[in-house]
């Protein structure tokens, strides 16, 4: 696991290109889950901020940036290493985490 917070989980740039293409460069419709957060956003967000953004990618996002179960882990991991992990938003979000490492669909 890197330590980089400016990495997306590792998602390849081929990847969003690969999403932007398929969903169309000159769609005026923006797709949601496209966005992949930083290591650095999933740590040090709002929760209020945060949880549209990975409800989003974990499971809005295009195929091309589906989350894989690694990625899945570590995100899982920095959420309840925040210091405010107890708070209601994160402890849904570290649920749906591990909803979707059981293969369980808990959204």
């Amino acid at each position: 696991m890197t330590h980089d917070i400016n990495d997306r989980f590792g998602m390849p740039e081929s990847a969003f290109e690969a999403a932007r293409k398929s969903h169309g460069y000159d769609n005026p419709v923006y797709r949601m889950g496209m966005y992949v957060p930083t290591r650095g956003e999933v740590a040090t967000l709002s929760p209020k901020d945060l949880y549209p953004i990975l409800i989003d990618w974990i499971w809005d996002s295009p195929s091309e940036l589906i989350p894989n179960d690694t990625q899945l882990t570590e995100l899982r991991s920095i959420l309840v290493g925040r210091p405010d992990a107890d708070e209601p938003l994160l402890q849904e979000l570290i649920g749906e985490c591990s909803a979707c490492l059981r293969g369980t669909t808990a959204h």
